[in-house]
């Protein structure tokens, strides 16, 4: 049941947020800029500790910023790899006006 809910509320927010991508205007980023880069490895390195994987960032392909009344969120187009298996994922992260970071999706 535990679990059940658990997908309701990640389907739940992933919905939200991408429907505030399409809402607004979302700003695209820089693949290489430094911040977007470590925004990424955050998001890779929460998904590691939650879930007890072990990905690698490999690059940040692609993406955007869009800003809410809490700070920013970041969806972006990553590749990672796992055991030698290559994949791309979609991470959010919102980062807060202190510049606390939060996971809120990865997929």
């Amino acid at each position: 049941m535990a679990l059940q809910f658990n997908f309701l509320l990640f389907a739940s927010l992933l919905f939200i947020a991408s429907t505030c991508f399409h809402a607004r205007s979302e700003q695209p980023i820089k693949p290489n800029d430094p911040k977007v880069v470590g925004i990424a490895k955050f998001a890779v390195q929460e998904r590691n500790k939650e879930a007890k994987t072990n990905f690698k960032l490999v690059k940040v392909n692609a993406g955007g910023t869009d800003p809410i009344p809490d700070g920013v969120v970041y969806q972006l187009y990553i590749s990672v790899t796992e055991a030698s298996v290559s994949t791309t994922r979609l991470v959010i992260v919102l980062v807060h006006k202190d510049n606390t970071k939060e996971l809120l999706a990865f997929e």
